[in-house]
């Protein structure tokens, strides 16, 4: 399937407004595409609600003989565990449909068609399409987060508040670099498959604490830094976030995107055509 042709008269005119209105057509389509198997969708959320459940099960296991692990209550722990529903959702639902394609794109040509559109090639093949169904995953991952914050019998103060949504902000942010520099690595690798294993690898790595790997993995997490998907973002809903985390974490990921930005600009100036 070939990018979508935006007519001039029809695009807003640069700056933001102007990707909004792209991709605002590009997942309407897939929204209304997805939505012919209603049926399939509605099976898919309830996986995702079994899913979910199942792992909050399965952390109760781990604590039936133990008040703590690494440091780590059972509901401090589901809190880490439903933000790691929250991240792998929407991995899922935005960026693991369009790695999945890059492939094809490069294959049958696609890539080519999509650099001659008058807009940012990394927006359309980076957030182009939408997985609907997964869309449920993130509602599902707070939830359990709200349930963990319950168990805990703790409630965040706004400041809590405030430092959880810059760290989640800046965990999704990161996570997109990875995806853009996965994309940047098909490229030079001429339509590589299964590269979306190495993101779901690195966001399954962050469904626990990383204060419950031995070292030196503990250590390596750290400076990956898969630490700052669920363990940072979860300790500051706990309030037990170290304040270095806050000031790093924006800088971290700010600084992952411009060079994942820049290994794209680098593999497409290195990329000579499906013809080839």
């Amino acid at each position: 399937m070939t990018a979508p042709s935006y007519p001039p008269e029809r695009v807003p005119a640069g700056g933001w407004r102007r990707y909004a209105h792209v991709l605002g057509v590009c997942w309407r389509a897939a929204v209304a595409e997805q939505l012919e198997y209603r049926a399939d969708l509605f099976a898919k959320t309830l996986m995702s609600a079994f899913w979910l459940g199942w792992a909050a099960l399965g952390v109760s296991i781990y604590f039936r003989f133990t008040g703590t692990i690494a440091g780590w209550s059972y509901g401090e722990m589901l809190v880490v565990v439903g933000l790691f529903f929250t991240l792998n959702g929407i991995r899922q639902a935005f960026f693991e449909p369009n790695l999945q394609r890059m492939g094809d794109y490069i294959r049958r040509g696609t890539l080519d068609y999509i650099l001659t559109q008058p807009v940012d090639a990394q927006i359309l093949v980076s957030l182009r399409h939408v997985g609907l169904h997964n869309l449920v995953d993130p509602a599902l991952g707070l939830v359990l987060v709200g349930v963990g914050l319950g168990v805990t019998e703790r409630a965040p103060t706004p400041v809590d508040l405030l430092a959880f949504a810059l760290l989640l902000l800046s965990a999704i942010v990161l996570l997109y670099a990875l995806i853009v520099g996965l994309m940047a690595l098909s490229v030079l690798l001429v339509g590589a498959d299964e590269l979306d294993t190495v993101s779901f690898s690195l966001v399954e790595l962050a469904r626990f604490p990383v204060q419950a790997y031995r070292q030196p993995l503990q250590t390596l997490l750290v400076v990956v830094p898969v630490a700052l998907l669920t363990t940072a973002p979860a300790q500051a809903l706990l309030g037990r976030l170290d304040p270095l985390w806050l000031l790093a974490s924006p800088l971290i990921a700010v600084a992952a995107l411009a060079l994942a930005t820049l290994g794209w600009r680098g593999s497409l100036r290195r990329y000579t055509g499906a013809s080839a």
